[in-house]
């Protein structure tokens, strides 16, 4: 188990869960804004873009000819139960520990601001409000917030690629609760 302490465990802890099926493969630079937009439902595309760039211009992400890296050790980081980002390190985050060997060279991010510019993505407006939407379910069913995130990522995880709004409106359901607050708190 990789301990660091503060952001640096944080910041790996993301790209942990971002590379978790396997953390020598090499990610293209759009494709881990979606999976942290859609798959992952941390960010709307805007802000994910925004915290690859911060990460890639303090070495958290190392650029490749063939795509992304993580540029610090992730195997064997310890994934907090029910873990979310926080935009207080992903803003401005601290530059990576040096890695103790770089086999690959990196590319400018102007190529990556470059691809972006000619791919856009379309942007889920329901998931700017996972936050009121699991404080609501939570308060209406009597169960503690993390309970609530542990069940929409169970559901997320035996279902495939459900958005995490969608599975936290399964659990609401599941709890027999009425659905007509909650659809319009996603559709505002």
């Amino acid at each position: 188990m990789v301990e660091v302490a503060g952001e640096f465990s944080d910041l790996q802890i993301l790209l942990a869960l971002t590379w978790q099926s396997s953390p020598e493969e090499k990610i293209k630079p759009d494709t881990i804004c979606r999976i942290w937009a859609f798959d992952l439902d941390w960010f709307n595309m805007e802000t994910a873009i925004r915290v690859r760039e911060n990460l890639v211009e303090k070495n958290w992400l190392d650029v490749t000819p063939d795509g992304m890296k993580p540029g610090v050790d992730i195997d064997g980081v310890d994934i907090p139960f029910g873990w979310l980002p926080t935009m207080r390190f992903l803003d401005n985050p601290p530059v990576a520990p040096k890695q103790s060997s770089k086999s690959e060279g990196t590319v400018k991010t102007s190529k990556i601001q470059a691809v972006e510019q000619t791919e856009t993505a379309a942007i889920d407006p329901a998931t700017a409000h996972i936050t009121t939407l699991l404080d609501q379910i939570a308060e209406e069913s009597g169960l503690e917030r993390k309970e609530v995130m542990r069940r929409a990522q169970r559901k997320r995880r035996a279902l495939g690629p459900v958005t995490l709004w969608m599975a936290l409106l399964l659990v609401a359901r599941e709890q027999h609760l009425s659905m007509a607050k909650f659809i319009r708190t996603i559709a505002a």
